[in-house]
């Protein structure tokens, strides 16, 4: 089959979908909100009705849309609050989380949104994200995290037997592997596996050491793998030892990358957009030829104005992340995009 080549974050205009699909992106990952406010099967919430409008609207400008289920929630940037702070995606109505009655609860729910949105998304779904990461799962059990994943899938393939559904870990390493282990214990609902690395950003290495990652993963799941997430931030500094700021005074829920304005990891060039161009090129390129790999989600499509961690303004955590800057200008790697996958 061919390849899916996608994009996170590409959907505030609707002339976007045309820039993203000159560059050979025809796929949109789109996140959506647990379906009901009140009760189960009860009012939809207003994040749930976003995200079906976005999903909605991506497939009408003639893109594919891999939905990604609710996580159990995450440590955002919260303005009304203007502080970090944990906010759960699943209302308490859902149940005590690890008893049968939850589980059946979530796929009840899950079922019911692949049902919905049968018109407009495609049979290929992200189940929570990164549940690897007290970013996106807290404190909560390491049974609880998987067993909620499954469940999600559970819940999609009574509503389309065919989908393929998949989780995705934040990296590569021996205690993100425990939890794919459990997720895809047999009988697995997953029929593939998805990876998020971000070499010379969150984590040391460069471009060039994806490829055993992605051999690992094949030969430890016998699934083909998917690339979620992947890319390079184009700005910030990398930081020294003498300018560290103190650990007791970051904020919680707050990465170190945030509380130091500052990545402590890079390739060579630096973080730059010309570096970017080139890693994004050596990327596509591994991607396109691996015999293993599903597709690949670039991220992301625009640069940030504020980091969803922190608040803060040209943050290197999320602030960078771009093939187009904040006004939708073409960075060097929109360029290098269109070149590899419309030649």
């Amino acid at each position: 089959m061919n390849k899916i080549h996608g994009i996170v974050y590409a959907y505030d205009t609707e002339d976007e979908f045309e820039q993203v699909k000159d560059a050979g992106l025809f796929w949109i990952r789109i996140n959506i909100g647990f379906p009901w406010k009140d009760r189960m099967h009860g009012e939809l919430s207003e994040k749930y009705l976003d995200g079906r409008e976005r999903i909605r609207a991506a497939h009408a400008a003639g893109m594919k849309v891999m939905p990604a289920t609710p996580p159990l929630g995450g440590w955002v940037y919260v303005p009304e609050k203007g502080e970090t702070a944990w906010v759960d995606e699943f209302p308490a109505f859902v149940g005590e989380k690890g008893t049968e009655a939850y589980y059946e609860n979530v796929r009840e729910a899950m079922e019911f949104v692949a049902n919905d949105l049968k018109p407009f998304a495609a049979d290929l779904w992200q189940c929570m994200n990164e549940i690897d990461i007290p970013t996106f799962s807290n404190d909560y059990p390491l049974d609880v995290i998987c067993n909620t994943a499954r469940a999600s899938a559970e819940g999609i393939l009574r509503a389309s037997p065919q989908a393929l559904c998949g989780i995705n870990l934040s990296s590569y390493r021996p205690d993100a592997v425990v939890y794919a282990d459990l997720v895809h214990r047999k009988p697995s609902p997953m029929r593939y596996i998805g990876i998020d690395q971000y070499f010379g950003s969150w984590q040391t290495g460069d471009i060039h050491s994806w490829p055993p990652v992605i051999d690992a993963l094949f030969e430890r799941y016998e699934v083909p793998v998917l690339i979620n997430e992947w890319g390079y931030s184009s700005s910030g500094r990398v930081i020294t030892e003498e300018d560290k700021k103190p650990e007791h005074l970051k904020p919680e829920g707050w990465p170190d990358v945030c509380h130091n304005l500052a990545w402590f990891h890079e390739v060579d060039g630096g973080h730059t957009e010309e570096t970017q161009a080139q890693y994004i090129r050596d990327g596509l390129t591994i991607f396109m030829q691996h015999p293993h790999v599903l597709g690949q989600f670039i991220f992301c499509w625009k640069d940030a104005k504020h980091c969803y961690h922190c608040g803060q303004e040209k943050c290197p955590a999320e602030c960078f992340w771009g093939i187009t800057r904040n006004d939708r200008s073409f960075k060097p790697a929109y360029h290098v995009v269109k070149e590899l996958l419309t030649q």
